[in-house]
């Protein structure tokens, strides 16, 4: 059986994308505790923007555009997220959410076509 994980909310700050499906913030812990760390976006897959085949490369550089526009006009680059725990490497897992969308930037990704369902099975490959 899976291990439950307590949800928790934190509002985030922008510092980068890394790819359609991964950013780093700085996340407020509260009383003025801030820590700087990677989150995978909880549920979801993109493209590889780092990668031979050049299909798949504008795949996954258009879903880092998509979040990169969604995350910096967001507020000056705040977010906050619903976390899912950490991830098997070390990484924050969590749902995004930015002011002006009920919906989660996890969810936008897969309604514009920029990501799939995922939750840690094998990956997709590549296909066009």
């Amino acid at each position: 059986m899976a291990k439950q994980v307590k949800k928790h909310g934190y509002s985030c700050k922008l510092v980068r994308v890394v790819d359609g499906d991964t950013c780093d913030a700085l996340i407020d812990l509260g009383f003025d505790v801030w820590i700087k760390s990677r989150i995978r976006f909880y549920g979801v897959d993109t493209w590889e923007s780092r990668t031979r085949n050049l299909e798949e490369k504008k795949k996954g550089l258009a879903a880092k555009a998509f979040v990169k526009d969604l995350l910096t006009n967001s507020d000056d680059g705040k977010f906050s997220i619903i976390s899912h725990g950490r991830g098997k490497y070390g990484r924050v897992l969590g749902e995004i959410f930015v002011k002006g969308h009920d919906t989660s930037v996890n969810e936008l990704l897969k309604e514009n076509g920029h990501a799939y369902e995922y939750h840690g099975e094998k990956k997709k490959t590549f296909n066009g």
